[in-house]
This record gives C-alpha cells, structure tokens and sequence, in this order.
C-alpha cells in the first residue's frame, strides 16, 4: 500500500494527514507552530516531527517510514531564500522517515486547492497572520500582505488583538470612549490595571501567537455591544477586503471563487460583511467556506503529483 503525507504549517500550529493511495485518511497529527517566524528552527522541526508521528502511528511499524511524497504548506514562506532555508530545514528534520519526494509551497496554495478547482480563483487566509492569493485562466498569479506581522498582516488575529492593546490603553486613559475591553484585557493578563500591562507587554516581548490570542477578547466585547470592537471588527472588514480587491484587479478578475480560510474569516460579523461586499460589488462571485481543513489541499495536491 502507498501512502501520502500532507501538512499545513500554520503560525499556531501543524496540521499533517496521513493517507492511502485511495484519498482516505488514514491517521492525523496535531502539534504546534512549523512557521519560522513564529517559532524557532527548533521548535518548528520538533513540532513538524511530531505531528507526522501522530499521523502515521496507526500503520504496521514497518510502513512508519518510506513515503513517496510530502507536500507541506507553511505560511510565511515568501521569498526564494525563506524556501530554500526551509527546505533544508524540514528535509533533515523529517530525513528518518525516507521522504521520496519533499513539496513546500506557502500556505495559500493548499488552502486555495483546497476550495476549489476553478481556473479563476482567490483565496484569503485571515487567521494568525493573513495573505490574501489569486490565480486567472491565463496562468496568471497575484498576492497581498503575507510578509508577517511587522510589515503586513492587516486583517489577521494578530492585528486584531494589537487593537485590542492599543484600544484598552486608550480606554484607560480616556482617548476613546470606555471599552469593555480594559477590563477584559485585564482578566486575560491577571493583572489589576492597564498600569501593569507594559510590564507583561514588554517584558518578556509578547510574541505574535500571543497577541493573536487576544482576538477572542474582540469577539467577546462585540457581543456584548461594545463600540470600540465594533470599530475594530470594521477596520479588519475594510483591510482583508482591499486584499482580495488588490488581488482581483491584478489580475482582472471579476468572475471567480473566493475561498475564506482562517479563524477570523470564520467570524459571523466579519464573514457576513465581506461577504455582502463582495456579492454586491462582484455580481459573478461565488464565496467558498470549505468544510474541510487546508491540509486537505495539500493531500490532493501530493495525489495529483504521483497520479
């Protein structure tokens, strides 16, 4: 029996998937962070090693090792020289379990693969970090944002919670209307007052996957009517929709699927307004929420690769 491997290296955590030459899963795995950004080299080898484990622990001891492919989607992987030093990474890290044949791409081709087939096509990622990633029939292939958290991801759970910090200071020292989110921002850090919150802030730097963490504190204080998340909410609409409008007039699209992926394209309000947007503005449009996770984009892609 031939088995395929697929992982989705994500800025929170690894997803990978074990499968038959038929499609079916086989086994799972689940550990965290692979996105070299995010993590250190060490960290994300050890994490890419254990989800694989976990995925391939159910074969025969004897098929644990010998696969003719990998393919591996790892967001934040933009440059050539990010590809090549990742490549390396991950081939001697996994070099045990005899890889055949070792495919890294970023994240958003799995994720578009995943949600659809179509010619024309955009798919936008918005969780952790955010990219928004398009192709036309001509072969054509455009992108925005996806050069992480200092320099982009406008849209994404770390931006989010960046204005979450930013707006409880504000509220603090009255810049802006009082927001539920001082308080809840305290509670998450267990401290009294915003005064004490430079110190967890800074000391050690909060990393990215932390300041991600406090986009739930939106969603938690827009439910409850606060007017500040509400405005937060509103800025990412407005962002993540530029990224998928840059992307289309790139290559000017006005037919295609648009594929959400993430954790904050799967925010009710969030969802709902982007996709009002779109509807009205891109009559030929069809929004794309797979049911699937983006790893199963890098599994049909590892199929059609040895097919």
């Amino acid at each position: 029996m031939t088995y395929y491997l697929a992982v989705d290296g994500g800025g929170t955590k690894t997803d990978a998937v074990c499968a038959d030459e038929t499609g079916a899963v086989v086994g799972r795995g689940m550990a965290g962070p692979t996105n070299l950004t995010s993590t250190s080299v060490g960290a994300a080898s050890f994490n890419l090693i254990e989800a694989i484990r976990q995925a391939v622990e159910t074969l025969p001891e004897k098929e644990q090792i010998g696969f003719p492919i990998l393919v591996m989607g790892l967001a934040g992987l933009d440059s050539e020289k990010e590809y090549n030093e990742a490549l390396d990474i991950f081939k001697r890290a996994t070099a045990h379990y005899r890889i055949e044949k070792f495919v890294l791409m970023n994240d958003s081709l799995i994720a578009l693969q995943n949600g659809t087939d179509k010619e024309n096509a955009i798919v936008l990622i918005a969780g952790t970090g955010s990219i928004c990633f398009g192709k036309n029939k001509q072969g054509q292939t455009a992108k925005a944002s996806g050069m992480d958290y200092l320099l982009t991801d406008q849209g994404s759970g770390y931006d989010i919670g960046r204005h979450v910090l930013r707006e409880a200071v504000k509220s603090f020292d009255g810049r802006c209307a009082k927001s539920l989110l001082e308080e809840l921002v305290c509670k998450h850090f267990r401290i009294k007052s915003i005064i004490e919150l430079k110190n967890v802030v800074y000391h050690p730097p909060l990393s990215k996957i932390e300041v991600a963490d406090l986009a739930p504190l939106c969603t938690q204080a827009f439910e409850a009517g606060d007017a500040v998340a509400k405005d937060i909410f509103d800025w990412t609409v407005s962002a993540i929709t530029t990224m998928v409008k840059t992307v289309a007039g790139k290559l000017n699209l006005k037919e295609f699927d648009l594929i959400f992926s993430g954790s904050i394209t799967a925010i009710p309000y969030i969802n709902k307004n982007v996709s009002e947007i779109f509807k009205r503005e891109y009559p030929g449009v069809t929004i794309i929420t797979p049911h699937t996770e983006p790893v199963f984009g890098a599994l049909k892609i590892a199929m059609k690769e040895l097919s």
